[in-house]
């Protein structure tokens, strides 16, 4: 297949801005569920009882490793985008981008330890540097070294599959509740940055592999032209083929998980998880690619793009918003709302941030913190306002 060119058709960075909104909110929907209560209650179903159980399987089945399989794309893909911007310029791209990685790399540090355990722009800047070393490869080669990571996850997912039911003692959870709603912020603070390190070495077992390859598909996709509006056709088959048998096969992954099959069952639905929930995430880009190129609903997706275009702003905000509600800092309801109550919390927040966004892109370029990212990359401060 022939390459895309190097240029950049406006509906293709509309369809992107979209697809970064929608990944917002999905990812969301996940994090909040370790953001709001212990690790061993979000990772283990069997904590929840009645109508939660069902909340937990709706969430694994539509949202897990699937809206941030998307974002990952999107950030592989941006690094080819901005490659091609840089040349077309005659702009060195080298020291731009190591910049723009290295500035990732202390956001990331600064969040994790400070807001959310879970972060990922620590991995993204480190798997980016790796994508960054390939970039000239051929499309059809970035896909090819894709996979051996993406096999890595899931061999990872095989070995590791049973953790989540592992349990802590009782005096250990109550410990987690206490720090959130009645410690101290030294005592916060360390608990996180401890939180943030132990995710940092266990990701590195299966997720960071997984995140690594679909840096290197975004980017392949990217070359690809996948992206533009001429790839309509490929925008169908991806929604037609991805969508029912993502889904198919992460309800039966997440059937397999609740039932805790016995051996080699359950592990072999835990690797399935890693490939299945690729399915489902080309799906749904598929159909955003598909709404946003017909040119329906066009105010829902000026709003969705508009947290799109702001999504480090809002990723981060999601973050400030869930210590405020969840800590002592705020409303302490740290251990207390169930998993439908988190899902109603995240839909409010994220229709706020969509009416944020569009009022602040009224006013301003881009986002506050995309505005700093850009200063550092760049070295240069450039108008907020428009």
């Amino acid at each position: 297949m022939k390459e895309a060119a190097n240029s950049t058709p406006s509906q293709r960075l509309v369809s992107m801005d979209v697809m970064r909104g929608c990944a917002i909110f999905g990812i969301f929907m996940v994090n909040i569920q370790f953001m709001a209560m212990p690790f061993e209650w979000a990772a283990n179903p069997h904590y929840s009882e009645g109508p939660d159980v069902w909340a937990w399987a709706v969430t694994r089945t539509l949202f897990e490793q699937n809206f941030v399989a998307i974002f990952s794309m999107l950030f592989g893909a941006g690094l080819i985008l901005q490659m091609n911007s840089a040349e077309s310029k005659g702009t060195p791209f080298t020291p731009l981008y190591l910049r723009r990685l290295a500035a990732l790399m202390l956001m990331g540090l600064l969040h994790g330890t400070l807001l959310f355990e879970g972060d990922i722009l620590l991995l993204y800047s480190a798997v980016g540097l790796v994508l960054f070393l390939c970039r000239k490869l051929k499309a059809k080669r970035l896909l090819i070294i894709g996979c051996i990571p993406l096999f890595i996850a899931a061999l990872g997912a095989f070995l590791l599959d049973g953790m989540s039911d592992m349990q802590s003692p009782a005096e250990e959870i109550q410990e987690q509740v206490r720090v959130h709603t009645e410690g101290t912020i030294a005592e916060l603070l360390a608990h996180r940055s401890i939180g943030f390190g132990f995710w940092m070495i266990l990701s590195s077992l299966w997720f960071n592999w997984r995140v690594l390859s679909m840096l290197f598909l975004g980017a392949a996709l990217m070359k690809l032209g996948f992206f533009e509006e001429r790839r309509a056709s490929w925008h169908r088959r991806a929604a037609l083929f991805g969508l029912p048998l993502g889904l198919g096969l992460e309800a039966l992954s997440t059937w397999g998980t609740w039932l805790e099959l016995p051996g080699i069952k359950s592990r072999l639905l835990a690797s399935l998880h890693e490939l299945s929930s690729l399915s489902l995430a080309l799906g749904y880009i598929g159909v955003i690619a598909l709404i946003v190129h017909s040119g329906s609903l066009s105010r829902l997706i000026k709003a969705v793009s508009a947290v799109g275009r702001l999504s480090l702003s809002n990723y981060i905000l999601q973050s400030v918003i869930a210590n405020l509600l969840f800590t002592f800092i705020g409303l302490a309801w740290f251990g207390e709302r169930t998993r439908w109550e988190l899902m109603g919390i995240v839909c409010t927040i994220y229709a706020a941030q969509i009416g944020l966004s569009v009022l602040w892109l009224r006013s301003f370029r881009m986002g506050p913190l995309e505005w700093a990212w850009r200063a550092v990359t760049y070295l240069r401060l450039e108008p907020l306002k428009r």
